[in-house]
């Protein structure tokens, strides 16, 4: 009688648990109706520039041209759609708002008033259950992000419907997104895993002196 190998068997409990990074690294931005302004570009708020470390709890830099994003001049609101590349299992995200950089030395360039809702296809959007309603104002800089967690949806684009800002009359804008992958296993879970994997290599043995 044949037997499967230790490794093979090892492989497959633990496969469900080779999973990739908490942030989502491939994230791209754009908007229908707001452009860009200042020299600014709209990738800046997805790459990671400005910020002092990859994770969802960095600091960000003072905003400027290449680290932040802000709209075309006298256009306040609009849309910012974020394409994650592909669909995942999101449960939260962080977002650093414009801060004391500038353009607005006060923080006012800052959105405000957003609603937040999902798509899998790009064109019907459903808004996030358990999503904000507003971003802060940012005062300080460098500056931490706001971190808003909700239910896990399963989606491939976020979209931002911007209503206010905090006071700049001239554009609107924002630092950086960072969304969190829900699909990384708690490091619990990775220790039950890892005792499932000695407990399979007991039984394998056992059976064999058996």
């Amino acid at each position: 009688m044949k037997h499967l190998s230790v490794v093979p068997v090892v492989s497959l409990f633990l496969l469900g648990f080779q999973v990739q990074a908490g942030r989502i690294s491939t994230v791209t931005a754009s908007t229908p109706d707001m452009g860009a302004g200042f020299g600014t570009l709209l990738i800046n708020t997805v790459n990671g520039v400005g910020l002092s470390t990859l994770l969802l709890t960095a600091l960000h830099a003072p905003t400027a041209p290449d680290n932040s994003w802000v709209s075309s001049g006298d256009i306040l609101t609009g849309h910012v759609i974020f394409d994650l590349g592909t669909t995942f299992l999101v449960d939260s995200f962080s977002f650093w708002n414009q801060n004391t950089g500038g353009p607005d030395l006060s923080g006012g360039t800052g959105i405000r008033g957003v609603q937040v809702s999902t798509s899998l296809n790009g064109i019907t959007y459903s808004p996030l259950l358990g999503g904000p309603t507003q971003f802060s104002q940012v005062t300080t800089a460098p500056a931490g992000p706001e971190i808003f967690n909700f239910a896990p949806v399963s989606t491939r684009f976020f979209q931002f419907t911007i209503s206010s800002n905090w006071g700049d009359t001239a554009e609107t804008g924002f630092a950086e997104v960072g969304f969190n992958n829900a699909a990384i296993p708690e490091p619990t879970t990775l220790s039950l895993a890892a005792i499932g994997a000695l407990a399979i290599l007991a039984l394998k043995r056992r059976y064999r002196r058996s």
